[in-house]
């Protein structure tokens, strides 16, 4: 969330990159960047450029790079590296994708909802999601890092595809059928756009969803466990969730929830994590939904 005063809390730069303030802390130290200005009160408060370079740093550093690489570089060294690493693999995006992206940066509703139900009619929910906006968020991502978009206009995107997917979820919804899984994130997991794919590719296969939404206190999943009489509960995190809390959250809820209950932790979030609580399956991509 960004402050009234242009700038980010040091909290809302912990959320947005996945980076703990404890290493934000260590990195403005050891290698002057980040250079946060300080709120009357002595806060940090981190520009909006600041945060665009500590997501391209936490991209590089999901790649296997150091940081001792990475923070000494400026814009233009990172620049330098994103070319290397992807000389002779230039970004050819696909036709609906690039349609798609000239849709989002004129923020023409009407066009990108008639690309998007082309998409959909033509490829079914579950080749939509994989096909279509797998590949646009990640091109949005990757050009919202770079500057090549605007948050709004990433914004403008997130509130049509929530909209749209919850147009068709519905629609496929009414002849669901067993299992039923229950839909939410974790607080501090704001992002939703992962929970509905979910609930979208479960929709495709006929499994009755109920998507219950962001930040929900896990004692209120618990309630929800019974009060809908679910078989799966499934969580997403995001990449941009704190790594080194999920396990112990996957812990909690594990031991709030009865052992009949299954539980799913899918998303970027999950890539790395290896040992995980038992009954707890996850996936750390759509492909591997455990439909």
């Amino acid at each position: 969330m960004i402050e009234n005063d242009g700038l980010y809390s040091i909290g809302a730069v912990e959320r947005d990159t996945g980076i703990g303030r404890d290493t934000l802390r260590v990195w403005e130290r050891r290698y002057g960047f980040p250079q946060p200005v300080r709120s009357d009160k002595g806060e940090r408060k981190y520009s909006e450029k600041q945060l665009r370079q500590l997501q391209r740093i936490r991209r590089l550093l999901d790649q296997g790079m150091r940081p001792g690489k990475l923070l000494p570089l400026g814009q233009e060294g990172l620049d330098e590296l994103e070319a290397s690493l992807q000389s002779g693999q230039p970004m050819q995006l696909e036709q609906t994708v690039s349609e798609l992206i000239e849709a989002i940066h004129s923020t023409d509703a009407e066009l990108l909802e008639s690309l998007l139900q082309e998409q959909y009619q033509q490829q079914g929910m579950q080749g939509f999601i994989l096909k279509t906006v797998v590949p646009l968020l990640n091109t949005v991502g990757e050009f919202w890092a770079c500057g090549k978009l605007q948050i709004f206009q990433e914004h403008f995107l997130s509130q049509q595809l929530i909209r749209f997917l919850n147009t068709e979820i519905a629609r496929l919804q009414r002849h669901a059928r067993k299992p039923r899984v229950l839909l939410a994130t974790l607080p501090g997991e704001e992002h939703m756009l992962g929970l509905l794919m979910v609930a979208a590719m479960l929709s495709s296969h006929g499994v009755s969803t109920i998507n219950i939404g962001a930040e929900v206190p896990m004692d209120q999943i618990g309630h929800a466990v019974a009060q809908f009489n679910v078989d799966i509960v499934g969580i997403t995190f995001s990449g941009a969730y704190q790594y080194k809390n999920i396990r112990p959250h996957l812990i909690e809820l594990r031991e709030l929830i009865p052992d009949d209950i299954e539980i799913w932790a899918g998303g970027e979030g999950v890539r790395r994590l290896r040992k995980l609580p038992v009954g707890v399956t996850k996936f750390s991509t759509l492909e591997k939904l455990p439909l």
